[in-house]
């Protein structure tokens, strides 16, 4: 297969960054949504705002259904991260019936598994639903991709 078939078939989902940052770290390992989704691989997307009150809701809403000791991140770094893509993920499945503690009752589960990290966010424009993603964007994910494998092997 043409690998210009395959970049033209990846997309993005744009999320709150505090749940973002859950996907990346491969804590949140469900993605709840009103419509099915492909199984393959996306990139996820910090929406551009994130207001005080919804960080403290996401932190409520945690809490309550795991417990406190579930890491959660801080506002002010949720803030950083905002606008920009902060990881990619593989979408396994998209159910209307999960198992997942993440899945909420009602929705379309899109199980997530094996968050490919990139070094460093890429700033983009969201969008709504499941988006194309540009040339240019994939190729600057793929830079950070490659720059994150570099520095592990610096650091080993």
């Amino acid at each position: 297969m043409d690998t210009t078939e395959v970049y033209m078939k990846i997309r993005a989902f744009t999320v709150k960054a505090h749940w973002g940052l859950l996907i990346r770290s491969g804590i949140k390992t469900c993605e709840n949504r009103t419509f099915r989704a492909p199984p393959g691989f996306y990139l996820v997307h910090a929406s551009s705002s994130l207001s005080f009150s919804e960080w403290c809701y996401g932190v409520q809403w945690v809490h309550e259904r795991f417990g406190s000791s579930c890491p959660f991140p801080a506002f002010d770094v949720c803030r950083l991260w905002c606008g920009q893509v902060l990881c990619g993920v593989k979408v396994v499945a998209a159910c209307t019936e999960s198992n997942d503690r993440w899945y909420l009752a009602g929705k379309v589960a899109w199980e997530l598994d094996s968050p490919v990290l990139c070094e460093r966010g890429v700033f983009a424009r969201g969008n709504l639903g499941a988006w194309p993603v540009s040339d240019a964007l994939l190729q600057a994910y793929h830079d950070g991709v490659r720059a994150r494998h570099a520095s592990l092997k610096v650091r080993v």
